[in-house]
């Protein structure tokens, strides 16, 4: 995969090109996690559990929020998109998580 501009880029992951200069100074830890994506992406794709992408679901994973886990929940819904959608909700996941995580800070 050829390397993609910052314009290419921010329309992949649906943001404003601001938005991803923005990051690139106040998340640094987002943009290494995007560039992730991108190298799997290169590879064939993310793995979860050793499985590809499409079997995103895993005997191992839990996601435990108030006693339920709703890793089997979120992945089936993942597993209705395309490989692109599915990228895309991965990173605002990731975007909504770090913003959390700076806002406890």
């Amino acid at each position: 995969m050829k390397k993609i501009t910052q314009k290419e880029l921010a329309k992949r992951i649906n943001v404003t090109e601001h938005t991803l200069i923005n990051w690139k100074k106040t998340k640094p830890e987002l943009i290494k996690l995007i560039n992730l994506g991108l190298e799997a992406e290169k590879s064939g794709g993310i793995t979860i559990n050793g499985g590809n992408i499409g079997a995103v679901i895993g005997d191992n994973n839990h996601i435990m929020i108030n006693g339920n886990d709703v890793c089997k929940e979120i992945c089936e819904a993942l597993n209705k998109l395309d490989k692109t959608k599915q990228k895309k909700f991965y990173h605002k996941f990731m975007a909504e998580l770090l913003e959390e995580i700076e806002k406890g800070k």
